[in-house]
């Protein structure tokens, strides 16, 4: 009989519906034939309702977020002046994003959006993403420190090999550059500028990813109070309508009242 691992078992779990996976997990475990794995299933935490909405996109439209994988494997390549034009593979990215998130649910999308921004920006966090055992969801806009993976995934993943074909050397002997081209490399600017300048759009590139998000947000809810504002409006303005003929009605009874007192 084959022996089921950790993983396996995790693989299984974290492709359920979140109301199912405390039952199976907690039937895993008891079934498990050695007490430390069976442990170690009791110990796998159940996903949030966005990180098992990405889990769910990874398994049903595995071919859509591995070309977002690569996507972010050419876009850190193009912002590390390796080839490849920056804006065009960010519009990439931005497109197939809203596309996977807009395949989730509703109340889910912008925690979806943000978790594949973040798998895009580093292999760390692309490689706990394509696992599919997302306990809760990623944000990072591609500065500051890495969150936390160890605790947004079930278990413990290895970056995957880069997706593009476009791979620095660093174990190259050096070789004697011709005087025109060493000429030129004297002028160009030190690569700790080039790297500062790089690093400092992707981080605008985040920034204004999240600022997008937030104003899109801020619409929706701008919408929505707006649309409340007409009804109370509308509430008030009918409200007012019955209080004049209600005055009315009672100043008539009034009259009447008085003009059968005096009769």
């Amino acid at each position: 009989m084959k022996r089921v691992g950790v993983d396996e078992i995790a693989d299984e779990l974290y492709g359920l519906d979140p109301e199912d996976f405390t039952a199976a997990r907690d039937a895993a475990a008891r079934a498990a034939t050695d007490p430390a794995t069976g442990k170690a299933i009791k110990a796998l935490r159940k996903p949030t309702a966005p990180a098992h909405a990405v889990n769910r996109l990874v398994r049903d439209r595995a071919a859509d977020v591995d070309r977002l994988l690569a996507l972010g494997d050419d876009l850190r390549t193009a912002m590390a002046g390796r080839g490849g034009d920056v804006r065009e593979l960010t519009e990439q990215r931005r497109a197939l994003v809203n596309e996977l998130a807009n395949a989730a649910p509703a109340s889910t999308r912008a925690d979806v959006t943000a978790t594949f921004e973040a798998a895009t920006a580093d292999p760390e966090l692309a490689a706990a993403v394509r696992s599919g055992r997302l306990v809760r969801p990623l944000r990072y806009a591609g500065f500051g420190a890495l969150p936390d993976v160890s605790a947004a995934v079930a278990t413990p993943v290895r970056p995957a090999a880069k997706r593009s074909a476009k791979q620095p050397t660093t174990n190259q002997p050096a070789t004697k550059q011709p005087a025109a081209k060493q000429a030129a490399t004297k002028t160009a600017p030190p690569g700790a500028e080039l790297d500062k300048a790089r690093q400092r759009v992707l981080e605008l590139a985040g920034a204004a990813d999240d600022a997008q998000r937030r104003y899109e947000a801020a619409v929706r809810v701008a919408v929505e109070a707006r649309a409340q504002l007409d009804a109370a409006e509308a509430e008030r303005a009918e409200a007012h309508r019955a209080a004049r003929e209600a005055h009315a009605e009672a100043e008539k009874a009034r009259r009447e009242l008085g003009r059968l007192e005096r009769s």
